[in-house]
């Protein structure tokens, strides 16, 4: 019984993200359903993981929906302010203009940072301290695994055709050449 109250709140939260996006969707164009996938198979995942009780899922699944606004707002921040960054040094801004970006970036970044730190409480406050080792172990978990996917094609969408990969190849190789004359080490000895 208590496995499917947690496996209902798990489905209450996916409704409440969907709904949370609008009618639109995910903002970066279609992707056929691919995030919700993911975030339902996140959600049984976590459920599964943390083995929370039907009172411990009642107070989780609403913080857990904080830390996942909080998360996604804190990047969006870091990202807008690395932006307004970049296009500063671009357009070759003032010293003082540069400045104040660099500031707003790294202001970002530390409350990007502290996010963690400010969840960790609240989740300690309503689940024991092992439950919420669990609950930062499956996340660790789940994110090696979908990276795992990523790598083995099993995002359609995200999949790259052969000579995408081999560009990607060729890049890598000239990047890693690119450091090494940097640093010295693309110099042969002589002896």
């Amino acid at each position: 019984m208590k496995k499917v109250f947690s496996v209902l709140c798990a489905l209450m939260v996916l409704s409440i993200g969907a709904f949370a996006q609008g009618p639109q969707g995910p903002r970066r164009g279609a992707d056929n359903g691919w995030r919700e996938r993911v975030r339902a198979e996140k959600v049984a995942f976590l459920t599964e993981e943390i083995d929370l009780t039907e009172s411990e899922a009642q107070v989780f699944w609403p913080i857990y929906n904080e830390i996942q606004k909080a998360q996604r707002d804190g990047f969006e921040a870091v990202k807008n302010a690395y932006d307004a960054m970049a296009k500063g040094v671009e357009e070759k801004k003032s010293s003082k203009e540069m400045e104040k970006l660099v500031k707003a970036y790294i202001d970002a970044k530390e409350k990007n940072e502290g996010i963690e730190t400010k969840y960790l409480n609240k989740l300690l406050k309503v689940l024991p301290a092992e439950k919420v080792a669990r609950y930062y172990v499956a996340e660790e978990k789940f994110r090696h695994q979908q990276i795992g996917r990523l790598g083995n094609g099993n995002f359609p969408n995200l999949r790259m055709s052969e000579e995408q990969r081999q560009q990607w190849k060729e890049r890598g190789e000239q990047m890693k050449e690119q450091f090494r004359n940097w640093t010295g080490q693309g110099q042969k000895k002589e002896n």
